[in-house]
């Protein structure tokens, strides 16, 4: 008997066609999804905002720390160059007061006062060369100024070498080379001296520096985000725990909050500790060597001014407002420091000089050329030099004593921001940790 064998029927799947497997991409959002789904998940987000919060914290905290240091660095190179600009300025002057009184006398001029000018000048054009290093715009003026200054101590040769011979045209050389100094006006247009080139860049340096000042200052506001987001992120972590654990302490997150709290609270003594220091040196000894180095400068030159009015014979008035007005800058710079010897030796210096000015006004010249460039004892020349003793040292003292400590204000802040760095990094592990301890019970 045969059999016959029936193929299996074929069903044919009808409507639309079926879709494909999930993809790669799809299947990761499925699983994201997942694992932020329930309490787990919310769990995990609490974990992922605390160890957010943290590490922007440290980041920002860490910024705040190198902002104040980077603005204390250039506080204090500004205020080096400023110093170094002010110290241009009064060897200029001093080198100026120098040649000019030594051309009262004829022939042969006074061994100390040439060995003073060309001591003065020698170290101004060192220093000078030295500040237009700082900058391009420093390079650039500073360089004009120093073309000007080789210029200068031609005159000033060539006023020496007639003055020696006994020509009148060296009178001449003098006042070209004071023109140099103190700039000069020619119909309308203003000729910039030297002095005027290196009170651009003072000023300059002074706003660059009270510009990082006070970049310094708003730092502090950083560190203050850096604790809230921080601090507040772990706290608030915390409380969320709390509310789906219904465990009132997270050991770890509470260590990580702790711990956290502590470094950025050691940060900010830190910062306020060099931002007090930096504020005690710049209205301390900063301040104290700018108003004396201003002070030297006016009285040089009110000295270099008397004897340029008595060289250049009938110019004396009785208001003698050109050297009034240095005379009264250097005495009131002196007002608020206290150096009551050396105020007193240059008002001495001040009644000396209102004899001469009256003798020259009196016809009697021979008379006050001679108490101008006298030195002995109770003479202009030496309550003068009294005053010189007394300003100079002090204000070399001052000056190291300024960028000494505004050099070192900052040297904790860039090590306090890497241990920042690295207590935020253990902090975010910490609370990380911390809500893993209460993911494990849903396991």
């Amino acid at each position: 008997m045969s059999q016959t064998v029936v193929p299996a029927p074929v069903f044919v799947r009808s409507g639309p066609e079926a879709a494909p497997p999930p993809n790669r991409i799809q299947a990761a959002g499925q699983a994201l999804r997942a694992s932020f789904a329930g309490s787990p998940g919310r769990l995990r987000l609490i974990a992922l905002g605390a160890v957010l919060s943290v590490v922007i914290s440290a980041l920002l905290g860490g910024w705040a720390l190198q902002m104040r240091s980077s603005a204390l660095s250039r506080a204090d190179a500004s205020s080096e160059h400023l110093l170094l600009l002010q110290n241009v300025q009064t060897k200029l002057v001093e080198a100026d007061a120098a040649a000019t009184n030594s051309f009262l006398g004829d022939g042969l001029e006074p061994q100390d006062q040439r060995l003073a000018y060309i001591r003065a000048l020698k170290e101004a054009s060192r220093d000078l060369a030295l500040a237009s290093r700082h900058s391009e715009a420093d390079a650039r003026s500073l360089g004009q100024a120093n073309a000007l200054l080789t210029r200068y101590a031609g005159y000033i040769s060539s006023a020496r070498a007639n003055n020696r011979q006994g020509d009148a045209v060296g009178a001449s050389y003098l006042q070209s080379a004071s023109a140099l100094l103190r700039g000069e006006t020619r119909g309308d247009e203003e000729i910039k001296g030297i002095d005027t080139l290196l009170n651009e860049r003072a000023v300059a340096s002074v706003t660059a520096r009270d510009d990082a000042f006070s970049q310094s200052e708003n730092a502090r506001w950083l560190l203050l985000l850096a604790g809230v987001i921080g601090v507040g992120g772990l706290v608030y972590a915390q409380l969320l725990i709390t509310r789906h654990s219904h465990r009132y302490v997270n050991i770890p997150a509470a260590a990580s909050t702790i711990g956290l709290a502590a470094v950025l609270v050691g940060a900010t003594v830190v910062m306020s500790s060099a931002q007090s220091e930096a504020s005690d040196v710049r209205f301390g000894p900063l301040e104290r060597a700018i108003e004396l180095s201003n002070s030297r400068v006016a009285a040089f030159d009110a000295k270099a001014q008397e004897s340029l009015t008595l060289i250049d014979r009938g110019s004396a008035s009785p208001s003698d407002e050109v050297w009034n007005n240095s005379y009264t800058d250097a005495v009131g710079s002196l007002d608020g420091l206290d150096y009551p010897d050396a105020k007193a030796s240059l008002e001495q210096y001040g009644e000396a000089h209102k004899k001469v000015n009256e003798l020259d006004l009196g016809g009697q010249w021979d008379t006050a050329v001679d108490q101008a460039i006298s030195s002995g004892d109770g003479s202009g020349n030496a309550f003068f030099d009294r005053y010189d003793d007394q300003t100079r040292a002090d204000l070399e003292q001052q000056k190291e004593v300024a960028l000494d400590r505004l050099g070192t204000a900052n040297d904790p802040l860039l090590p306090v921001a890497l241990l920042l760095l690295v207590v935020g990094a253990l902090c975010a592990a910490g609370a990380w940790w911390g809500v893993s301890l209460r993911l494990d019970e849903y396991r």
